[in-house]
């Protein structure tokens, strides 16, 4: 496909926004994704934001306690939430009111939600989910996380997913709790955005293994496609079963995943013409 091609989805997929993770993702930024959800709401575009999309996120429970579970809080009234992101919320929030649920699969830098995505109306997971779309078996992860010999598909939902020693350990109720206990929110979040800077630099993903343990999720199951960002390499992988496309990520020219009748293609989204351009990416097989 021609680079120039502008498209019109039906579904449309974007992961790794990293919203705070650096001064150069200010004002502009936010208000261009923005855009990119109002485009989405008016064309009745489904949603999936698969994780990361803020950088850091920890919501905190209103009067701190260690009596009070972290995954206990559903109502945003009880939670103090980090300062930024409020315009996107806001259009999410619209978004969900005018087209129904967006999803949201819940990645490595904003997992610490204490319930205000779904109280703004999006459709929330710890894991990952499957969807069905044109006859095809959808799997969505945010890709921190792969699946085992352990996993399971209950209903939509997809769990429990193998990660590094130190993404479980941050994302456990018992250090959430003590994190929470021991820290007021503002040194909370300066400590993650140190740390977050930190981690990106360490950081690189092994592409093969990811890919190679997907590849045997498709090829060993009812799942035809993975959908999944985390590792910030757009690409498709072709396997005898299906196939696994990176989304690739957004915070690069703002690049997402589409679907179409035409199939799936990766585009950019130009905020200034309000249209998805197409931009080939990788492709191979295993």
């Amino acid at each position: 496909m021609s680079e120039s091609i502008h498209i019109e989805p039906t579904h449309l997929f974007l992961a790794d926004v990293h919203l705070g993770g650096s001064i150069l993702m200010g004002e502009n930024y936010e208000k261009g994704l923005c855009s990119l959800i109002n485009y989405a709401a008016q064309k009745k575009i489904q949603l999936y934001l698969l994780g990361d999309v803020f950088d850091y996120w920890m919501e905190f429970p209103a009067q701190k306690s260690e009596k009070t579970p972290f995954k206990s809080i559903q109502s945003p009234r009880e939670t103090t939430l980090p300062p930024l992101g409020s315009s996107i919320l806001d259009t999410l929030k619209k978004y969900n009111q005018a087209c129904g649920p967006a999803y949201y699969i819940l990645g490595n830098h904003d997992y610490w939600d204490a319930g205000y995505f779904a109280s703004i109306g999006c459709k929330v997971f710890n894991d990952g989910c499957t969807i069905d779309l044109d006859r095809q078996t959808v799997c969505l992860l945010h890709g921190d996380g792969l699946p085992t010999k352990k996993t399971r598909i209950r209903g939509n939902l997809i769990t429990p997913l193998k990660r590094p020693i130190l993404h479980t350990i941050l994302r456990s109720a018992s250090f959430i709790t003590l994190f929470q206990y021991f820290f007021a929110p503002n040194q909370a979040w300066s400590m993650m955005k140190a740390f977050s800077n930190f981690s990106k630099k360490k950081e690189k993903p092994a592409l093969a293994n990811i890919d190679s343990t997907l590849k045997n999720l498709i090829n060993f199951s009812d799942i035809d496609l993975v959908i999944a960002g985390h590792d910030h390499l757009a690409r498709t992988v072709h396997t005898k079963g299906g196939k696994y496309i990176n989304t690739g990520p957004y915070y690069e020219n703002n690049l997402v995943l589409t679907y179409s009748k035409q199939g799936w293609v990766h585009a950019e989204w130009d905020e200034r013409q309000s249209k998805l351009v197409v931009k080939e990416k990788p492709s191979y097989s295993l």
